[in-house]
This record gives structure tokens, sequence and C-alpha cells, in this order.
């Protein structure tokens, strides 16, 4: 179940490493034809070829042995659709199911997971799906005891989840906007989506437009149990109108079954003690290839460094390490010598960088940001705090996927350059006080702005102090802004800062629209806080969003890149590299580009856990 990772935060922003389990957080591509989506022929495979007797790895799941991880703190709720944390998407992953997967080594293709096949016609617009049968919910009770009967999973399932998600008084308004048609004339055009059920195991469903997000939107849902999430606490129905009653949105949004998940997946959900653990079981009847562990035990550990001593006595298999330096100086622990604690690094799909206020007079020019671009020495922040722990990148896409441009260079450290750009903005020190200054609409503006930084981010602070020196030295002054979280996003969102340094978490294929486009430049709640505007950009963009051929997809992408690139409304920094530990008994981790970045599925163990340790 991987459709939230990618879209219900669709942009999620990256402060420092936070984790559960492994490090985990956003927008993307399909760049040839999957699930029949040129030619209309089915696509998927059949029920019969799962082996249901040996993991995705080829072999025999354990016996008994229990997977142990963490998480920092507990979620507000486990609900799948209402849910927008990464701590309740990691407990999720295993339990609920989508239609189908992005392949975790070809992301451009889907693998199908609840649907056995399915085809799409590019001129209607229309998915039609077959179901897989024989596939059941897990087992459920009720708030009063009485367990509610096993029941298969059907297209009214499908149908039911997708009724919520359009409810407009369910919380669930981030996940909804990407089906909301904002040019309906009345109520019949509100959405851009038309599911039909054909019967029990097939349905339609109907796009009344182009977008190139369709297949994500689509198949990668989360798909909810209708017998359980569409009754009350006694197991009677509110309403049968899921996709306007707002009785049933308030039984939804808060349902008894929210402390708990129920879904179709490898891992049955056990129980949830808040502040203490959470824990699954494998599920016996699962329709596909086993789990390799027989249990998962989550621990509620909320500070990184208990949870890597924890990782280093042997009580946690998996732990992220976000302090680089804590990671660098772990290597000569004796667990990691002995061979007991495996330390990995990999490539995360996320990337820092400094974003400029574009309503402020000193970043309207785009000289002058790209003048401090040329001033910030990328590549000594990386080899001095991040001890070579990340990669540069030129924009806004993921460095490999068909969106990105790699023929684009970084931008290079170089302060005589920043001084020529600046002059030729024509900021100059006029009063000789060491800091450029502008005559602005008739009033002397001097060169100086504030840097929003993450107060709880050392690493931050070091690039902020790198940043405010090399800026002094071509004549501009900076003022370092720590600030928490909360108020940071307040400050974000009411466009009340100057200058920031975050990070976006990346997904295989994007949308520009919430980042980049000219008409949320000016909207107080959206994702473009720097209010960056650019006309020519907006016009790719709206064509991007309707294009369905991959290889014009590609080619619109790459001129989006180049005209951010080109602008710099952000200074793009680099990608940081996950850091983790693990127990040296777990094997066959493989790594992949797209979030989370492992697949716990294909995970084995050279010997049990032994609880006792």
């Amino acid at each position: 179940m991987y459709f939230r990772q990618w879209f219900l935060h669709s942009l999620v922003i990256i402060t420092f490493a936070s984790v559960v389990g492994c490090n985990s957080a956003d927008p993307e591509p399909f760049d040839q034809p999957t699930s029949g989506s040129e030619t209309g022929e089915e696509s998927g495979a059949s029920a019969s070829s799962v082996n249901r007797a040996i993991t995705r790895a080829g072999l025999k799941p354990a016996a008994t042995d229990m997977l142990m991880q963490y998480y920092s703190d507990d979620p507000d709720t486990l609900n799948v659709l209402t849910s927008n944390d990464t701590t309740s998407l990691a407990f999720q992953r295993q339990v609920y199911q989508g239609l189908a997967d992005q392949a975790f080594d070809d992301p451009d293709t889907w693998e199908p997971v609840l649907a056995e096949s399915w085809t799409f016609d590019e001129e209607s617009l229309t998915y039609d799906f077959k179901l897989r049968k024989g596939v059941y919910w897990h087992p459920m009770t009720l708030p009063n005891g009485v367990k509610l009967p096993r029941t298969e999973f059907t297209a009214a399932d499908v149908k039911f989840t997708f009724d919520c998600i359009l409810n407009e008084n369910i919380e669930a308004a981030s996940m909804r906007s990407y089906y909301t048609n904002p040019n309906a004339k009345d109520s019949t055009e509100k959405y851009k989506i038309k599911l039909t059920v054909l019967d029990k195991y097939r349905f339609k469903l109907t796009w009344s437009e182009p977008y190139m997000l369709v297949n994500e939107f689509t198949l990668a849902v989360p798909i909810m149990p209708r017998h359980v999430y569409g009754v009350d606490e006694k197991g009677e129905p509110v309403s049968l109108d899921y996709r306007n009653s707002p009785e049933f949105a308030k039984l939804f949004n808060d349902h008894w079954a929210n402390t708990r998940m129920c879904g179709t997946g490898p891992m049955i959900f056990d129980k949830w003690e808040q502040e203490q653990q959470v824990t699954l079981s494998r599920n016996p009847d699962y329709w596909g290839s086993p789990y390799y562990f027989n249990q998962v035990m989550y621990r509620n550990i909320s500070n990184p460094n208990t949870a890597l001593q924890q990782l280093l006595q042997n009580e946690l298999d998996w732990a992220g390490i976000p302090q680089k330096d804590h990671y660098m100086q772990h290597k000569e622990h004796e667990s990691v010598t002995s061979g007991r604690v495996k330390l990995m690094e990999y490539e995360y799909p996320g990337y820092r960088y400094m974003g400029y206020n574009q309503k402020r007079a000193l970043f309207k020019d785009k000289n002058v940001r790209l003048a401090i671009s040329h001033a910030v020495p990328v590549d000594d922040i990386i080899d001095k705090i991040y001890f070579k722990l990340a990669t540069r990148l030129t924009g806004p896409f993921l460095p490999g996927s068909s969106a990105c441009d790699d023929s684009l260079a970084p931008i290079p450290y170089d302060l005589d350059r920043a001084k020529q750009l600046l002059d030729e903005a024509g900021w100059k020190d006029s009063n000789d006080n060491g800091t450029r200054d502008k005559l602005v609409d008739g009033q002397r503006v001097e060169a100086v702005f504030d840097l929003m930084i993450f107060s709880d981010s050392p690493q931050f602070r070091q690039i902020a102090e790198i940043i405010r020196e090399n800026c002094r030295r071509i004549g501009l002054e900076v003022k370092i802004t720590p600030t928490k979280w909360a108020l940071m996003l307040q400050k974000l969102r009411k466009k009340e800062f100057d200058a920031t340094i975050l990070g976006w978490a990346l997904n295989w294929k994007s949308d520009p629209f919430q980042i980049w486009h000219g008409s949320q430049a000016d909207l107080p709640e959206s994702s473009n806080a720097i209010g960056y505007s650019n006309p020519e950009l907006d016009k790719l963009i709206d064509t991007l969003r309707t294009t369905m051929d991959p290889a014009k997809q590609k080619a619109l992408y790459h001129q989006i890149h180049k005209i951010i690139y080109d602008d710099q409304p952000y200074t793009f920094l680099f990608m940081e590299k996950r850091t983790a530990g693990r127990h040296a008994r777990l094997d066959n981790i493989n790594f992949y580009k797209i979030r989370p970045c492992v697949d716990s599925r294909e995970w084995s163990a050279a010997e049990p856990r032994i609880l006792s340790q």
C-alpha cells in the first residue's frame, strides 16, 4: 500500500530525518505503456500464479520470528484515508493494499495487487478492472465483542473507498483535491471520476479529462472495507449514501475502528498500546506471497539516540540514524566492528533547498538569486557537514527519472561571478557600509535578509552560518532566524519570511502544479510558499498535466526543469543519503529509488529473534 507515501501528502516537507523502522516520508511517471494504457490489452497477473508457500524472496516463511522496529510518536488515527503522518503509513504499509503497486525495481511499471488485470482506453479515459477472487478482509471485532462475519473483498469495497474520498465532509481534503474539477458548472461535474460497478469482481472507472497521474490516483488508492467502516459500533449502518451523507462522514471521521486496521495485506493488526507499541501478525489467510516474519513489533521510542542504543544492544532490528556525525562516530562501536550490527547508507528521494520569497525586493531579480546560488559552497557543505553522504541536484525532479534533465550542471561556487551578477542587477554599496543597496520605488533598500531555519536541526544551523559568511563576502547581510516547526509552518503559509532552508520529498513522477504554478503564488496556504510565478512555466505545467504520452511528458518536464534552473527561485542544495543500522541477522535488504526505498516483504533472517536478548 504505497498510495499515501506518494500522494496523500502529495508533497511532504523534509526537515530532518524522522523514522519509523526505516526513514521515510510525495508527486510522479509511466514512461512506457503499462496496464494496457495505449493498446487496450489486458494487463495483470493471474491469481493462480502467486505461490502462497514462499515469500517474495523465494524463501519459506519463518515459523516464529519477530521483526523489531520503532516509531517516535503515536499517530492521531490509523484510518488510512484521513491519517496524514509517516508513522501511521509505516503501520499501514503491510496491512492495506491498492489495486496495483508501483514496482520498486522498475518504477515506470505497475504490479497487480487487488486487481487481477485491467485495461485503460486512452480515448474514453476508462479503466476496466477485473478483481482477484477469494481475497478476504482481516478479522474484525465490534467494540461490543461481536465478531464481524468473514467477508470477501469485492468491487463494492472499491466504490465505497472512492465514495468516502469524494464525500466533502470526510477529512480527506488533500486527497480529494486531485479528483475535484475546479471548472465545474454544476454538481454533476464536481468530480473528475465516475465509478460503475459491473458485478462483484468487475468495475469501470472513467476520468472526465486527461490527467498525467491517472494511474497513480486510480491504481494506488488504498482500499477500505465497507463492512467495517460502513457501520457503527453496533454493526448498524448510519447511511448508505457514503458519498454525500454528513452523518456517515461524521461516523467515518470518528470511527470506532480508527484505532485499529483492517486490510487485505500480508500482516494483520494485532494491537496498539499507545506510547508503548504496535504489533502486527502474519495473515494466515493471505492471498499472495507471505511475509517472512510471523510478527512485527514497533516500539515507541521518542529519542532517535535511544533507538540507536537499543539497536546496538540487539533490541531492535532496524533504526534510522539521522545525525550524520552520530552515524560516522558509531562506525567504531564494538557492535559494529564485531559484525553484530550493520550500518547502511542509501539514496533517498528528497532534496534540500534555500527558497526566496519573491515578494521581497531583493529577490525579485533572478540575477540576485543566481548570485546567491553561486555564493553557496554546496560541495564543501556536503563534504564537511554531511561527510560526503549527499549528492548535488539541479532542480525539483528526481535524478535518474524521466522528469529530470540530467544534462544540466550544478551551479558552481564562484564568488567573482556572484559579485558580477549583483552589480548587473544594480545592487552596489553606495554608502560604503559593507552591504550592497539599491534604490527601489524611490527608497534605498539594503541587501539584508532573514534566513529562517528549523531550530531543532544542527545541520541546518551549520549550513546557514556558511551561507551567511559567503554572502557577507559578496556584500549581502544574512540574519539567521532559528524557528520552531509549528511557527515555521505558520510563517510559510502566511509568507512571512525572507528566505528559508527546507526540503521536499520526491516521487518518481510529480505534478509540479502545487509548488511551481503561478496560480498558487498568492494563496496563503499553498505549497508555493515563495510566491514564485512565471507565465511561460504556467503554460508548460498546464500542458503537462493533460498530456498522456510519455515521450511528450518527458520533453515538457525537461523544459520546466530548464526554466526553474535558469530562474533559481530555489538554490538547489543536495539530496541527503539516509543513514541507518540493522541487526546482522537480517538478510536480503535491497535499496530502491522510490520511497520508502526498502521493501520489507523481501527481508528474511539468518536466525530468529530471541526477545530476551
